[in-house]
């Protein structure tokens, strides 16, 4: 028998909310607000005035942690650095990605935590509200051991801008198709399910972002910066329609998605995820697999930053420095049933979280085919925005 990942309700709760409630959140209600009050101006400055590195001594420090349950990566390893290191974490969680957008501009964050997380999308967002610092990359070496893709600019990395390193990416993954293997043969195209065969057969997640993406992806006008016109977005919102017309159901939830793959209601879903597959595995039924279609894939990629005036940031990278040892991405991948970013962390995986992501691929899936997106916090004249793509996405769902 695998060995089963820690505490599942938290994966649930952590990924759910970031593709579904905090986006509807942000986009519905927060951001223009938040737009206006803060400056845009603002400049970053370099996390830790000391020459100190990630062998600084941070004995009797508090780590003060604001992000995702789970992001905190409770498990062995990290227990253990706190433990030896004399370290003490103070752990807030958040609900939303709104959460953390305003406490380090109108709610009172700044100054007060030394280490935060931020998804990929938001990078652009966040660095010009001046939400994280410049980081030192000397003082967290371990991060040199990441796969190449993850160290660079390129391919909507929003980590390290213009030579800039903004937050160091620890885990990611990717929203295509699940399908239950023993009924169906992977789906080769999210058009796939438009056919009969898949009549009342299929659900479709609640994912105002991953469903943008994914049509974008199918109508071939896929963009990185998430810059679609009006039109556009109309007939990506066209597109779900039609596959709302042959789907059993919107599915509420990544977890849901597993329960009903495994109780057998439907044999596939997108937007998908792989973790769905674990999800399902902890329900008895190891036959759903995940796949990622010809046209691509909504795919993410979460980063630890230090915000500005973290007040104790020597402990915040020594913690970082040591979430990207193997050993701890190895049980992080596992804990979050994500994928890690160190090579290395591959050989002390068990199978079944090994095989949750292709990492033998990982520079073309995170380049070409499923390359990060941007959040369309603010646009130019002509295209659409976030809000736009939640209020269009409800459209459909009440269709």
């Amino acid at each position: 028998m695998r060995e089963r990942p820690e505490a599942p309700s938290i994966r649930f709760t952590r990924r759910d909310l970031l593709r579904q409630g905090g986006i509807a959140a942000l986009a519905l209600g927060g951001l223009p607000a938040l737009l206006e009050a803060c400056s845009s101006s603002s400049s970053p400055t370099a996390a830790g005035g000391s020459s100190g590195s990630s062998t600084a001594d941070v004995s009797g420090t508090t780590l003060d942690f604001y992000s995702w349950q789970g992001y905190d990566i409770p498990v062995k390893p990290i227990k253990e650095w706190l433990k030896s290191n004399d370290v003490t974490i103070k752990t807030s969680y958040i609900n939303t990605h709104d959460d953390i957008t305003a406490k380090f501009t109108t709610g009172g964050g700044r100054g007060n935590y030394n280490l935060s997380t931020y998804e990929a999308g938001w990078g652009p967002l966040y660095i010009q509200l001046g939400i994280p610092t410049v980081l030192d990359v000397s003082k967290v070496p371990n991060f040199q051991k990441a796969y190449d893709v993850f160290k660079t600019g390129t391919a909507g990395m929003w980590f390290n801008v213009n030579g800039n390193q903004y937050a160091f990416p620890f885990t990611w993954g990717v929203q295509g198709i699940n399908y239950q293997s023993d009924a169906i043969d992977a789906p080769t195209s999210y058009r796939d399910l438009l056919g009969p065969s898949f009549k009342n057969k299929f659900g479709i997640t609640d994912d105002p972002v991953a469903t943008t993406v994914i049509g974008a992806y199918t109508l071939g006008i896929y963009r990185a910066d998430s810059l679609y016109t009006p039109d556009q977005l109309s007939q990506i919102m066209d597109f779900w329609t039609q596959m709302k017309g042959n789907a059993r159901l919107i599915v509420p939830s990544y977890g849901n998605m597993a329960d009903l793959l495994a109780s057998g209601e439907i044999v596939a879903g997108t937007p998908g995820w792989a973790a769905v597959n674990s999800f399902a595995a902890d329900k008895g039924d190891d036959a759903v697999k995940h796949t990622v279609p010809k046209e691509g894939a909504a795919t993410f990629c979460d980063a630890y930053m230090i915000p500005a005036d973290a007040p104790n940031p020597d402990t915040a990278y020594a913690f970082i420095n040591e979430a990207f040892t193997p050993q701890a991405q190895a049980a992080e991948a596992a804990y979050l049933v994500q994928a890690c970013v160190v090579p290395d962390a591959l050989n002390l995986m068990d199978p079944a979280t090994k095989a949750l992501y292709p990492y033998d691929q990982i520079e073309q899936l995170l380049t070409t085919t499923a390359p990060l997106e941007a959040i369309p916090a603010q646009v130019p004249s002509g295209y659409a925005n976030y809000q736009d793509w939640v209020k269009a996405w409800e459209g459909v769902k009440a269709a």
